[in-house]
């Protein structure tokens, strides 16, 4: 009895008192569980509380001890920035995660993105639900130019990019079929595509053309970043130039997106957009919701479901001739966050209201983030 007492008060000192453990309180303030959430924690914070990084990395658990996949993300530095988890906590709970110095598993990928130069120079990203694609210097020749953002929807939980190109390009296949995993119906053109933004000054959508740089940031298990630049192009007197940062999470619908714009020096009113078509309708939220949605049928192809979620407040959301568009401010000097993604009737989204109330779900979470408290 004596023995197992000691043994019990050695993990607790080790656990506990020791520093070698790093507990996470997290708290969902939401009346609904928060599944997959994505954590991050400022690796400045962890060597505070757990001593300077060593060869042997970084392990999250749950409270009960289970290996949580886990990144560390370096953001383009050479040095690791923060670590991210996902977390479940349940409606108006909290649930605890811990972090400890120790040698992490070989994780699943989930995410992933790269540059394609043998189609164009797109760059493609993807997770476990749904991918996306943005046009390079080379379609331009081909296609015209395009800012636009593509969708591909998917039916699987694998990674497709490399797979789906090396048939496509071989002739083996087209991703433009459903070959029973999914396939980019999506037709973007001149346009925003699927939520892309871009100035909305004197009541004009002023498009970008194609990316000119690309660089990945990050690249899975559980986000891929990348950042493109596009070269400068015209609003109304200014040439403007932008940035794009963009990220997905493992299990999420919608890609994170960070517009930067130089050229302009006072503010200026900017808009995402959801391209329409004949077999498109709108799902419109109010604008204090602070997001869209758009449905496309496809016939025996399904219905794309496209939606645009904004962390500023909107201003307007509004159809004009070619876009659903909801509008808000851009502040110079002041990067703008926003959301956009899609889903697919045949795979998790059987609804319009099983849409609209993931994009409801998903603006909540991002105005009421999980509250995090570390020791």
């Amino acid at each position: 009895m004596n023995k197992l007492f000691l043994i019990a008060a050695s993990l607790l000192i080790v656990a506990g008192c020791g520093g070698e453990r790093m507990k996470v309180t997290l708290v969902n303030d939401l009346p609904f569980d928060r599944t997959m959430e994505t954590v991050e924690i400022p690796i400045s914070e962890i060597t505070e509380l757990l001593g300077e990084p060593d060869s042997a990395g970084l392990v999250v658990t749950d409270a009960k001890g289970n290996e949580i996949p886990s990144q560390l993300l370096f953001e383009g530095h050479t040095d690791p920035q923060s670590l991210i988890f996902q977390a479940d906590v349940s409606a108006d709970a909290s649930a605890v995660y811990y972090i400890s110095r120790g040698t992490p598993s070989v994780y699943e990928t989930k995410t992933y993105g790269r540059f394609v130069p043998e189609r164009y120079d797109d760059y493609t990203w993807e997770n476990d639900r749904i991918a996306f694609r943005i046009y390079g210097p080379a379609l331009i020749e081909k296609d015209g130019p395009s800012n636009g953002l593509d969708v591909w929807i998917k039916r699987t939980d694998k990674m497709v990019i490399d797979r789906w190109y090396t048939d496509y390009l071989a002739g083996k296949n087209t991703y433009h079929d459903d070959n029973g995993e999914g396939c980019d119906c999506y037709k973007v053109g001149r346009t925003l595509g699927a939520g892309a933004m871009a100035p909305f000054v004197d009541d004009t959508l002023w498009l970008a053309i194609n990316f000119e740089t690309w660089e990945t940031l990050d690249n899975g298990p559980v986000r891929t970043s990348f950042r493109l630049t596009y070269p400068p192009f015209l609003v109304r007197d200014a040439m403007v130039t932008e940035t794009r940062t963009i990220s997905l999470d493992a299990g999420s619908q919608l890609s994170r997106i960070t517009e930067t714009y130089t050229g302009i020096e006072n503010e200026f009113t900017v808009a995402a957009g959801i391209v329409k078509r004949e077999e498109g309708s709108s799902l419109l939220f109010p604008p204090e919701k602070n997001s869209i949605a758009y449905r496309l049928d496809g016939g025996e192809g399904g219905i794309t479901y496209v939606g645009t979620v904004l962390t500023t407040p909107a201003t307007a959301v509004m159809e004009n001739n070619d876009h659903l568009l909801i509008v808000t401010r851009y502040n110079p000097g002041n990067p703008l966050t926003y959301y956009t993604g899609a889903g697919w009737s045949k795979w998790g989204f059987e609804s319009d209201a099983a849409w609209t109330l993931y994009i409801d779900r998903f603006a909540q979470r991002v105005s009421s983030p999980l509250k995090v408290k570390t020791d």
